[in-house]
Protein backbone atom coordinates (compact mmCIF):
# COMPACT_ATOMS: atom_id res chain seq x y z
CA UNK A 1 0.00 0.00 0.00
CA UNK A 2 1.06 3.86 -0.66
CA UNK A 3 0.57 6.15 1.93
CA UNK A 4 0.17 10.18 1.78
CA UNK A 5 0.73 11.71 5.27
CA UNK A 6 -1.00 15.69 4.90
CA UNK A 7 0.10 17.76 7.70
CA UNK A 8 -1.48 21.12 8.34
CA UNK A 9 0.91 24.12 9.09
CA UNK A 10 1.42 25.70 12.46
CA UNK A 11 -0.62 27.99 13.92
CA UNK A 12 -0.46 31.51 13.04
CA UNK A 13 -1.43 34.99 13.71
CA UNK A 14 -4.28 35.13 12.30
CA UNK A 15 -5.18 32.08 12.95
CA UNK A 16 -5.44 33.00 16.68
CA UNK A 17 -7.08 35.59 15.64
CA UNK A 18 -9.95 34.20 13.83
CA UNK A 19 -9.13 36.12 10.58
CA UNK A 20 -9.59 33.74 7.30
CA UNK A 21 -5.92 32.98 6.18
CA UNK A 22 -6.36 31.97 2.44
CA UNK A 23 -3.70 31.36 -0.89
CA UNK A 24 -3.42 35.32 -0.64
CA UNK A 25 -2.91 36.16 3.52
CA UNK A 26 -0.12 34.57 4.90
CA UNK A 27 0.49 35.96 8.23
CA UNK A 28 3.29 34.32 10.48
CA UNK A 29 3.55 31.64 12.29
CA UNK A 30 3.13 32.11 16.19
CA UNK A 31 6.23 31.79 17.99
CA UNK A 32 5.62 29.28 20.31
CA UNK A 33 6.95 26.32 22.21
CA UNK A 34 9.22 24.16 19.53
CA UNK A 35 8.25 21.32 21.66
CA UNK A 36 5.86 21.35 19.27
CA UNK A 37 7.87 20.86 16.06
CA UNK A 38 10.23 18.38 17.64
CA UNK A 39 6.95 15.94 19.14
CA UNK A 40 5.52 16.33 15.18
CA UNK A 41 9.13 15.32 13.62
CA UNK A 42 9.10 12.67 16.59
CA UNK A 43 6.17 11.00 15.13
CA UNK A 44 6.59 11.20 11.40
CA UNK A 45 10.45 9.65 11.98
CA UNK A 46 8.39 6.44 12.73
CA UNK A 47 7.65 6.40 8.93
CA UNK A 48 10.17 6.67 5.66
CA UNK A 49 9.30 8.93 2.97
CA UNK A 50 10.07 8.81 -0.61
CA UNK A 51 9.78 12.58 -1.35
CA UNK A 52 8.24 15.83 0.82
CA UNK A 53 6.43 18.51 -0.43
CA UNK A 54 5.00 21.72 0.95
CA UNK A 55 2.35 24.72 -0.06
CA UNK A 56 4.42 27.29 -1.68
CA UNK A 57 2.86 30.06 1.14
CA UNK A 58 5.28 30.35 3.68
CA UNK A 59 3.52 29.22 6.39
CA UNK A 60 3.74 25.35 5.09
CA UNK A 61 7.17 26.80 3.83
CA UNK A 62 8.42 27.35 7.79
CA UNK A 63 6.01 24.28 8.99
CA UNK A 64 8.18 21.91 6.83
CA UNK A 65 11.33 23.19 7.66
CA UNK A 66 10.93 23.64 11.18
CA UNK A 67 9.62 19.99 11.47
CA UNK A 68 12.45 18.20 8.91
CA UNK A 69 14.78 19.71 10.58
CA UNK A 70 13.99 18.85 13.89
CA UNK A 71 14.08 15.13 12.44
CA UNK A 72 16.53 12.60 13.25
CA UNK A 73 15.63 10.66 9.87
CA UNK A 74 14.44 12.86 7.37
CA UNK A 75 16.98 15.72 8.21
CA UNK A 76 18.81 16.06 5.17
CA UNK A 77 16.04 15.17 2.63
CA UNK A 78 14.59 18.10 0.35
CA UNK A 79 11.40 19.86 0.99
CA UNK A 80 9.36 20.04 -2.96
CA UNK A 81 7.53 23.37 -2.99
CA UNK A 82 4.29 22.35 -5.27
CA UNK A 83 1.83 24.99 -5.95
CA UNK A 84 -0.99 22.43 -6.20
CA UNK A 85 -1.23 22.31 -2.74
CA UNK A 86 -1.62 25.85 -1.87
CA UNK A 87 -4.60 27.07 0.46
CA UNK A 88 -7.87 27.51 -1.44
CA UNK A 89 -8.43 31.50 -2.27
CA UNK A 90 -10.88 33.11 0.20
CA UNK A 91 -11.01 36.34 -1.73
CA UNK A 92 -12.00 39.70 -0.17
CA UNK A 93 -12.68 37.60 3.12
CA UNK A 94 -8.85 37.25 3.45
CA UNK A 95 -7.68 38.45 6.84
CA UNK A 96 -11.73 39.41 8.27
CA UNK A 97 -12.18 37.80 11.45
CA UNK A 98 -14.63 34.97 11.31
CA UNK A 99 -17.36 36.95 13.23
CA UNK A 100 -17.66 39.41 11.54
CA UNK A 101 -18.24 37.88 8.24
CA UNK A 102 -20.91 35.84 9.86
CA UNK A 103 -22.43 38.83 10.87
CA UNK A 104 -22.36 40.51 7.59
CA UNK A 105 -22.79 37.22 5.77
CA UNK A 106 -24.60 34.27 7.31
CA UNK A 107 -26.28 32.57 4.60
CA UNK A 108 -23.55 32.75 3.05
CA UNK A 109 -20.95 32.12 5.05
CA UNK A 110 -23.09 28.73 5.87
CA UNK A 111 -22.61 27.55 2.53
CA UNK A 112 -18.72 28.53 2.26
CA UNK A 113 -18.51 26.41 5.54
CA UNK A 114 -20.30 23.91 4.03
CA UNK A 115 -17.71 23.96 0.91
CA UNK A 116 -20.79 24.93 -1.35
CA UNK A 117 -19.78 26.49 -4.44
CA UNK A 118 -21.89 29.72 -4.93
CA UNK A 119 -21.85 32.51 -7.88
CA UNK A 120 -22.13 35.01 -4.78
CA UNK A 121 -18.61 33.27 -3.06
CA UNK A 122 -17.32 33.17 -6.79
CA UNK A 123 -18.36 36.95 -6.99
CA UNK A 124 -16.12 37.93 -4.07
CA UNK A 125 -13.20 36.02 -5.30
CA UNK A 126 -13.26 32.89 -3.98
CA UNK A 127 -11.89 29.96 -5.74
CA UNK A 128 -14.15 27.42 -6.25
CA UNK A 129 -14.15 24.33 -4.11
CA UNK A 130 -14.81 21.65 -6.73
CA UNK A 131 -11.53 23.15 -9.23
CA UNK A 132 -9.49 23.17 -5.72
CA UNK A 133 -11.17 19.22 -4.65
CA UNK A 134 -9.90 18.87 -8.38
CA UNK A 135 -6.16 20.28 -8.31
CA UNK A 136 -5.13 18.52 -4.96
CA UNK A 137 -6.39 15.18 -6.45
CA UNK A 138 -5.00 15.50 -9.55
CA UNK A 139 -1.40 15.91 -8.44
CA UNK A 140 -1.68 13.49 -5.76
CA UNK A 141 -2.59 10.76 -8.01
CA UNK A 142 0.28 12.20 -10.32
CA UNK A 143 2.75 11.63 -7.38
CA UNK A 144 1.79 8.53 -6.02
CA UNK A 145 2.06 6.89 -9.63
CA UNK A 146 5.62 8.24 -9.54
CA UNK A 147 6.40 5.80 -6.46
CA UNK A 148 6.75 2.05 -6.04
CA UNK A 149 4.21 -0.17 -3.80
CA UNK A 150 4.69 0.10 -0.22
CA UNK A 151 6.65 3.77 -0.08
CA UNK A 152 5.10 6.89 1.85
CA UNK A 153 4.95 10.87 0.61
CA UNK A 154 4.85 13.43 3.05
CA UNK A 155 2.54 17.13 2.53
CA UNK A 156 2.54 19.73 4.48
CA UNK A 157 -0.70 22.14 3.47
CA UNK A 158 -3.83 23.82 4.58
CA UNK A 159 -6.79 22.73 6.47
CA UNK A 160 -9.32 23.98 3.52
CA UNK A 161 -7.72 22.20 1.04
CA UNK A 162 -6.42 19.38 3.12
CA UNK A 163 -10.20 18.42 3.62
CA UNK A 164 -11.53 19.20 0.46
CA UNK A 165 -8.91 17.10 -1.51
CA UNK A 166 -8.80 13.70 0.81
CA UNK A 167 -12.60 14.51 0.59
CA UNK A 168 -12.34 13.82 -2.90
CA UNK A 169 -9.59 11.02 -3.08
CA UNK A 170 -11.76 9.52 -0.47
CA UNK A 171 -15.47 10.10 -1.51
CA UNK A 172 -16.19 10.77 2.24
CA UNK A 173 -17.98 13.81 2.40
CA UNK A 174 -18.48 13.35 6.15
CA UNK A 175 -14.94 14.07 7.44
CA UNK A 176 -14.69 17.78 9.66
CA UNK A 177 -12.08 20.80 9.77
CA UNK A 178 -8.47 19.85 10.80
CA UNK A 179 -6.44 21.35 13.65
CA UNK A 180 -3.58 23.20 13.02
CA UNK A 181 -0.32 20.53 13.21
CA UNK A 182 -2.64 17.84 12.86
CA UNK A 183 -1.46 14.71 10.87
CA UNK A 184 -4.23 12.65 8.60
CA UNK A 185 -2.82 9.42 6.56
CA UNK A 186 -4.72 8.33 3.79
CA UNK A 187 -3.63 5.12 1.63
CA UNK A 188 -4.22 3.40 -1.84
CA UNK A 189 -3.55 -0.22 -2.82
CA UNK A 190 -3.97 0.41 -6.97
CA UNK A 191 -3.55 4.22 -7.26
CA UNK A 192 -6.50 5.08 -7.78
CA UNK A 193 -8.91 4.26 -4.78
CA UNK A 194 -7.72 5.67 -1.50
CA UNK A 195 -9.04 5.13 2.15
CA UNK A 196 -8.56 7.50 5.28
CA UNK A 197 -6.34 5.22 8.19
CA UNK A 198 -5.60 8.55 10.04
CA UNK A 199 -7.92 12.03 10.34
CA UNK A 200 -7.07 15.11 12.01
CA UNK A 201 -4.32 13.13 14.53
CA UNK A 202 -2.57 15.30 16.81
CA UNK A 203 -1.89 12.99 20.07
CA UNK A 204 1.75 13.21 19.68
CA UNK A 205 1.16 17.13 20.60
CA UNK A 206 1.11 17.70 24.58
CA UNK A 207 -2.21 20.04 24.32
CA UNK A 208 -5.60 19.80 22.92
CA UNK A 209 -5.68 22.90 20.55
CA UNK A 210 -10.19 22.86 20.17
CA UNK A 211 -9.77 26.04 18.50
CA UNK A 212 -10.17 23.99 15.03
CA UNK A 213 -10.59 25.79 11.53
CA UNK A 214 -11.64 28.96 11.09
CA UNK A 215 -13.23 28.59 8.12
CA UNK A 216 -15.71 26.22 9.85
CA UNK A 217 -18.77 27.58 11.66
Amino acid sequence: MKKVFIVRHGKTIWNLQKKLQGAKGDSPLLKSNQSEYIALAKFLDKFNFEKIYTSPLNRSIETARATIEKSKVHYQKKIIVNQAFREVSFGSWEGQTKESIIQKYPELFAKFSLREDDPQLSALGIEEFVHARKRFKNEILKIIHQIEDNKNILIFSHGAISQLGIKALTNNENISGLKNMSTSIIGSNDDENFRIESYNGFAYLNYFDNSGNTTIM
